[in-house]
This record gives C-alpha cells, sequence and structure tokens, in this order.
C-alpha cells in the first residue's frame, strides 16, 4: 500500500509539470529549518529539536500542489528523566504532501497543506559510565498551514507550521522557514 501511495504522488508531480500553465513556474525545490518540538506523555519537558528539510514540489494548478520532502536532524535536546539524562534528535523525516493555496494577486500565497510523514528519533540516555541508544519511528497524518512570499520571479520566502506526528503518546510539531526555487 505504501508503495502504491508513493507512486500515485509522484504521478500527481509528474502531471502537474505537464498540466500546470505555462506562464507559471511548475515545479519548486526548497530548503527549510525546522524548529520542532517532541513532547511525550510521562516526559515533563517540552523538547525543541532542530531539522533542515529540502522539498520537491510541482505546482498541479494555480490552487494545488503536490509535495515531498526529505529532512535530517540537526540540533538535538536533553532532559532528565529518573536521574538518567537523556538527548533526542530526530533522525530522519520524510513525506508526501498535497498543498491547497490560494492566489491572492498578491506576493502572499496562504496555503493549508496534509500528507503522510514517516519520523525516525534517537534517544541516547546516559548514567555514570553507561551509555544506551535507541531509534524508533513511525508514519502519521500530517498537517498545517503556511504562506510563501513571493520575493521574485523564481524565488518564495515560506513559513508554515505542521503537526507532523501526533500518535502513541508522542508529539511531533513546529514551524519552519526557507526558501523556494522556481522553475
Amino acid at each position: 500500500m505504501k508503495k502504491s501511495a508513493i507512486a500515485v504522488l509522484a504521478g500527481v508531480l509528474i502531471s502537474g509539470h505537464v498540466l500546470a500553465d505555462d506562464a507559471q513556474p511548475k515545479a519548486y525545490l526548497g530548503l527549510n529549518y525546522l524548529a520542532a518540538q517532541y513532547e511525550e506523555d510521562g516526559v515533563d519537558d517540552t523538547l525543541d529539536v532542530g531539522a533542515i528539510f529540502v522539498q520537491l514540489g510541482a505546482q498541479i494548478n494555480p490552487y494545488l500542489a503536490g509535495e515531498l520532502r526529505v529532512g535530517s536532524g540537526i540540533t538535538d535536546d536533553s532532559t532528565t528523566i529518573y536521574g538518567v539524562d537523556a538527548s533526542l534528535e530526530i533522525k530522519n523525516l520524510f513525506g508526501g504532501y498535497l498543498k491547497a493555496g490560494i492566489p491572492t494577486g498578491t506576493l502572499v500565497y496562504p496555503y493549508v497543506v496534509a500528507g503522510v510523514s514517516r519520523a525516525e528519533v534517537e534517544v541516547t540516555a546516559s548514567s555514570g559510565y553507561y551509555q544506551v541508544s535507541n531509534s524508533d519511528s513511525g508514519s502519521d497524518i500530517s498537517y498545517g498551514a503556511g504562506v510563501n512570499l513571493d520575493i521574485a520571479d523564481n524565488f518564495a520566502a515560506n513559513v508554515e507550521y505542521m503537526q507532523y506526528y501526533d500518535k502513541d503518546g508522542i508529539d511531533i510539531s513546529g514551524i519552519s522557514f526557507g526558501g523556494q526555487f522556481k522553475f
């Protein structure tokens, strides 16, 4: 089933390149920094972690785009649980999304986004001379909202809030900012 969902999204991206208005850029490549918060039931602290991700998308029409994202963690955060020091890092984050926006006739393009994300996190716990690492991954429905600001014909700045994962007592969400080159 996962392979068929990826095939459908890839088809949407390719058809978007063919069906989009010739006057508008059809595809985009973006780079964003994600300031994420990780919350887990039973852990009092909210951990602030950072990731960077690449976006590859295609504008299907002025209102709809398909997008793939691939990212990796670049900063971790630590807490103490039951006297043990623990740090958490997002190892990787990827997904496929549909974005629906409203062309305003101005430089501002607001949108909503929904899709499926897969995240892998790694926890490293240490106490005295002992250190243990464990990683876990999972997929969930993701959704959010953002805005593009067209700075030039082929470049837009981007700010977005996204709920990436909210399942099994774990919540990963955050705000990202970056830019997109349109071609």
